[in-house]
C-alpha cells in the first residue's frame, strides 16, 4: 500500500505503507549474513522494495527501507548545520549507513566490525518497529525488554482519545 508524500502542502512523491511487527531470532552464517523473517520480505517484496540501508544505533543495527531511509534524509537534510550536535549526528549516522539488498534466500551481509561493536556473535533478533527492523544482540535485547515496560504506552495512548 502506498500513499501520497506532501511537502509544503504539494503532494509530490507516492511512499509505501510499511507496518513491520514481532521478533524473531536466527543464526548468521560465516559470512555474517542474517535472514530477513519471510513476514518481513513479504512486505518489502509487496510495495517492490528490493534495498535497505543499515545503521549502527547505540546498542543495536537500525534497517530502513530505502524510501524511509530516503524520508530520514530529507528530515536530516533540514536540521540547522549551525549546531555541532547537529553536524556530529548526522556525521556518524551517514558514515556508518550502508546499503544491502537481500539475497534469494533473503538474506542480508552485515558488517563484522558492527557485529562487534553491539555484541552480535552467532544469533541476532530481528524485531519490527513501525516502518523499520532493528538488530539487536540476544542478550541486549533481553536486558532491553527485563528493564522496559508499556508503561509509557499507557501514559501516552487513549483510546478515547479523538485526536
Amino acid at each position: 500500500m502506498w500513499n501520497h508524500r506532501v511537502a509544503n502542502g504539494e503532494i509530490w512523491g507516492l511512499l509505501p505503507v510499511l507496518l513491520f511487527s514481532g521478533n524473531y531470532k536466527y543464526s548468521l552464517d560465516e559470512k555474517s549474513r542474517l535472514i530477513i523473517p519471510a513476514k518481513f520480505r513479504e512486505i518489502l517484496t509487496a510495495d517492490g522494495i528490493d534495498k535497505l540501508y543499515i545503521v549502527k544505533g547505540d546498542s543495536h543495527l537500525f534497517v530502513f527501507p530505502f524510501p524511509v531511509f530516503l524520508e530520514l534524509s530529507e528530515k536530516l537534510k533540514s536540521w540547522d548545520f549551525t549546531k555541532e550536535a547537529n553536524q556530529d549526528y548526522v556525521r556518524l549516522f551517514f558514515s556508518d549507513a550502508f546499503e544491502v539488498t537481500p539475497d534469494r534466500q533473503g538474506r542480508i551481509a552485515l558488517r563484522k566490525d558492527m557485529c562487534e561493536e553491539i555484541g552480535i556473535e552467532r544469533e541476532a533478533i530481528i524485531i519490527g518497529v513501525l516502518n523499520r527492523m532493528e538488530i539487536w544482540s540476544p542478550d541486549t535485547w533481553k536486558t532491553f525488554r527485563e528493564a522496559s515496560s508499556l508503561r509509557g504506552f499507557s501514559a501516552n495512548f487513549n483510546l478515547n482519545s479523538q485526536s
